[in-house]
């Protein structure tokens, strides 16, 4: 099965990438993290690609000499990550025009493989504050890559600020965008933190609880 995880700049999609491949792998799957996300420098893959490793996923990033480039590369030895049918490939894809069409040259290795999509939003992101920039982001990204959506998941949140009624309404937004488009929502995430906090069983969606791996550069030049 391959996953791919699209959505528009700050959409929290390479977090749950990450969390979805830990999950995956500890179910017991064959798990490979592929990093498309070849253009924004701000939250990478391939700059926790150690930690992966460590707990047995296969991750396929750029080369080190350009890890810090901000430059939309194809990683080497992709194929790596599709060698075996019976494992998980989860693809953390570009977040704009430029990294949507990257995927398109993956086309080959993707024909024979089942494939789920993944659209995430945070409603509280630029361009998706409502559900007309919403839908408009779908249709151009989808175009862009060539590829259905399958899936809505709502990552709507506001960091540590972050409350039951933020993704409350990040689900009512997401409930329209899914009536409109015919495309279903899959999860509402939540942070390990908040989910402890609230009653998770409340949410209208089945929760994706995920922990927090990556840093922003201020956090890292700390």
């Amino acid at each position: 099965m391959v996953h791919i995880l699209m959505g528009p700049f700050g959409s929290g999609k390479t977090e749950i990438s990450i969390n979805l491949a830990l999950r995956l792998r500890e179910m017991g799957e064959n798990v490979s993290l592929v990093d498309l996300d070849v253009i924004t420098p701000y939250f990478r893959i391939r700059d926790v690609e150690d930690t992966l490793r460590k707990r047995g996923i296969l991750v396929v990033t750029v080369e080190n000499r350009l890890k810090y480039m901000d430059l939309p590369i194809i990683p080497k030895h992709i194929e790596r990550a599709f060698s075996s049918e019976e494992s998980h490939v989860v693809i953390d894809l570009g977040g704009d025009d430029d990294g949507a069409r990257v995927i398109s040259s993956l086309k080959p290795l993707l024909k024979n493989r089942e494939t789920k999509t993944y659209f995430v939003i945070n409603v509280f992101r630029p361009f998706s504050e409502n559900v007309r920039e919403i839908v408009q982001t779908m249709e151009r990204l989808s175009n862009r890559s060539r590829l259905h959506i399958d899936f809505l998941v709502n990552n709507s949140n506001l960091g540590p600020l972050s409350t039951k009624e933020t993704l409350l309404q990040g689900e009512k937004i997401l409930t329209e965008v899914s009536t409109i488009t015919g495309i279903p929502v899959k999860w509402t995430v939540v942070l390990e933190d908040l989910a402890s906090r609230i009653d998770v069983n409340s949410l209208k969606y089945p929760v994706f609880k995920i922990k927090r791996f990556m840093k922003t550069l201020w956090e890292i030049g700390r």
